[in-house]
């Protein structure tokens, strides 16, 4: 492994240059004359999952309340040779834009605790990161408690994972339904009557879907907690792949910054 010349999370923590000399420098806190008073980075790691989990149980039965999975789109291909019937028509422009109303309301229910939710698990894998290695020694713990306390703090870490890669599963679910939406009512373009709808609407309709479905309105890539086989694996197996953190960091970091 190369290693390289600058710590790489200087940005993360904003270690700004010292001022020169002179400067007009604020007044310097006092510094806590008994550093045993100070939470162990351990601690804070598993309080940092304590409170994830907290906020995340109201958050995951809001998931089971929504029932994401009745929008899913049947797969298209297939059903060019199986007749699947006309999946989630809603027999009129005013049922699709009644349709297309609740699915944006479910996607912004889903993706602003979301973020949250994403924030406060890059604050626990950034500490986690830094500060907890095979070499962490705790001076009030035996070796014993740390392992403990390691291993369920990695629990915790998968956990938010995959509450989040879940809940990016049931966003997906709703841009692919709403996406179906609109090519259902692409029937009533210049169609006439109470079922009509023009081109310019439609079109205006699609792009802020588009910016909304994008992470552009949230500046936030909820695509990036998207679960692939390697994931899925490591959260059955338990398994913090420890070698590969520091690009994960990188890219969760990114994550917030949404360059889509």
């Amino acid at each position: 492994m190369v290693l390289m010349p600058t710590n790489p999370y200087d940005s993360l923590f904003h270690n700004d240059p010292p001022r020169a000399f002179g400067a007009n420098l604020p007044p310097v806190p006092e510094q806590d004359s008994h550093p045993e008073n100070k939470p162990e980075s351990l601690d804070e790691v598993l309080a940092k999952n304590a409170l994830f989990q907290q906020k995340a149980a109201a958050f995951s039965a809001m998931l089971s309340n929504l029932r994401i999975v009745d929008h899913k789109v049947p797969n298209e291909v297939l059903a060019l040779f199986v007749d699947m019937g006309r999946a989630h028509d809603q027999g009129s422009l005013a049922g699709e834009r009644t349709c297309h109303e609740l699915l944006v309301k479910k996607f912004r229910l889903i993706i602003e605790p979301m973020r949250g939710l994403a924030g406060l698990h890059l604050e626990a894998v950034q500490l986690f990161n830094s500060d907890i290695d095979d070499n962490y020694y705790s001076v009030e713990k035996t070796d014993s408690e740390v392992r403990s306390e390691k291993d369920e703090a990695v629990d915790g870490l998968l956990l938010q994972r995959q509450v989040l890669a879940e809940a990016a599963d049931n966003l997906q679910i709703l841009d692919d339904a709403l996406q179906a939406c609109e090519r259902r009512m692409k029937r009533y373009v210049n169609a006439g009557g109470v079922n009509n709808i023009s081109i310019s609407e439609l079109s205006i309709l699609a792009n802020n879907r588009e910016h909304l479905t994008s992470g552009m309105e949230h500046q936030f890539d909820f695509g990036f907690f998207d679960a692939n086989l390697l994931d899925k694996a490591a959260f059955a197996l338990g398994f913090y792949q420890k070698e590969t953190s520091k690009q994960y960091l990188q890219k969760l970091v990114h994550a917030f910054k949404n360059k889509k």
